[in-house]
């Protein structure tokens, strides 16, 4: 890793057909498109929009630890003055009143009130790399010290430190001696005493990250780019089987949709936002069971990425950590009946079976899936072909995810990528064409 001073991250799936059925998912389609690392999106007709079914988040911050296994920092700490460029503005990052956007700072009313009260507080802007380092502001009523750290392939690196004592809310400079992780969400942690033990390119150990006073995490774009994120998301009734909302973001940034299931997130739906300046966007919900109700749009850097997100899946501490702005509205009942419809209600398993609601033109087919790992494990598949909100029972083969979150997608034949059997890992091809889906727990 080379540092540097002055650079700028179930039976069968049962069809009517018994042949295979093409793997090519449909350019509307919102969710990822392709195997892992394919970041190919392409432009919707009706919006403008390009979706990218990468929604990868991953392992910074404190939450990353509890979430995401150990961390890993290995970076190094080129804060202490003893080089004299530690305070130095001519040498390290100015310590000027303007900062980059408010916005994206999950700790930031903590901080404040921890300034009121004379209590250590920090406040982490997103921001563009300025010389050779950042600015953050803090407070620190005696002798602190501030760690800078990046993630890379789940790990996190020290990319800088500086000390910061007997602070009323003021700015701190901190110096990049690693600076790979550029651009991308760094996490600054405020640490009692000073960073001694630490270097550029070391590992940060976990005991360093759970006694780290306040963390806060931002993201760094590269000398001279444009550091703003920011998402306007208004109250509104699903259009078109999607939502609208204006966003500003760098290069390599995406958006999630969550709602609320039992005090757990679950995505709903996510597009690629990369590179805006206010533009408006439509988002489509796939998994509609959050409507009507309360759904929050999060922006996140496609540096960050530990693991792929479709409609269905609960969002991790160790990505909410890293989300760089967000804002949450209510999302209304459609005004015209939906062409395609699917809902799973919260169950116990009966006589091996589950029922569902559903409704699809002919040859549609839905599958019911849970998640083992990366991987999404078909429980069992059914036709729903010509439905109009009546119920379907569909046996679950593979029992092995009983006892929590299930879901079940509506694929149109023609969007399949071939025919699944209880057992099977569903692929992104067709997880990725699903019309609707809808997430419940299956209980024993």
């Amino acid at each position: 890793m080379d540092s540097t001073d002055d650079t700028t991250e179930n039976g069968s799936s049962t069809t009517d057909s018994e042949e295979d059925l093409p793997s090519e998912v449909p350019e509307d389609s919102v969710l990822y498109n392709g195997e892992e690392g394919d970041e190919a999106s392409e432009a919707r007709d009706d919006g403008g929009s390009s979706i990218s079914r990468r929604a990868a988040l991953g392992g910074l911050g404190v939450g990353a630890l509890a979430v995401g296994g150990g961390l890993v920092f290995s970076g190094a700490l080129g804060g202490s003055s003893d080089d004299g460029s530690g305070d130095d503005p001519e040498s390290s990052t100015p310590a000027s009143d303007e900062q980059s956007s408010d916005e994206g700072n999950g700790d930031e009313g903590s901080s404040e009130e921890g300034a009121e009260s004379g209590d250590p507080a920090m406040t982490f802007d997103n921001q563009a790399f300025k010389g050779n380092g950042v600015n953050i502001s803090a407070t620190t009523p005696g002798e602190y010290a501030v760690l800078v750290t990046y993630g890379e392939d789940g790990d996190s690196v020290v990319a800088g430190t500086a000390e910061a004592n007997d602070l009323d809310d003021e700015a701190v400079a901190v110096r990049f001696e690693e600076t790979n992780g550029i651009p991308g969400t760094h996490t600054a942690h405020l640490v009692e005493g000073d960073t001694s033990g630490y270097e550029a390119g070391d590992a940060l150990t976990a005991e360093t990250i759970g006694n780290a006073v306040v963390s806060d995490a931002a993201f760094v774009s590269g000398e001279g780019d444009d550091a703003e994120t920011g998402v306007t998301f208004a109250d509104q009734a699903l259009e078109n089987g999607g939502v609208s909302m204006e966003l500003t973001t760098p290069d390599d940034h995406f958006v999630i949709l969550t709602y609320d299931h039992d005090g757990q997130p679950i995505v709903a739906g996510g597009d690629d936002t990369s590179n805006l300046d206010a533009e408006t966007r439509a988002v489509d919900i796939v998994d509609r069971d959050g409507v009507p109700g309360e759904h929050t749009a999060h922006l996140l850097a496609n540096a960050d990425g530990s693991q792929f997100y479709v409609p269905g899946d609960e969002l991790s501490e160790a990505t909410a950590d890293v989300v760089t702005a967000s804002a949450t509205a209510t999302v209304s009942e459609p005004t015209v009946d939906p062409a395609v419809a699917i809902s799973f209600e919260d169950q116990s398993l009966d006589d091996g079976s589950v029922t569902l609601t559903a409704t699809a033109p002919d040859a549609h087919f839905v599958l019911v899936t849970y998640r083992s790992g990366d991987d999404r494990i078909v429980a069992g598949a059914d036709t729903v072909s010509g439905l109009d909100g009546e119920s379907v029972t569909v046996d679950l083969g593979d029992d092995g995810g009983v006892g929590g979150l299930h879901t079940a997608y509506v694929v149109a034949n023609d969007d399949g990528s071939q025919v699944y059997q209880a057992g099977d890992v569903a692929s992104q091809s067709t997880v990725g064409a699903a019309k609707v889906a809808s997430t419940a727990d299956v209980s024993e």
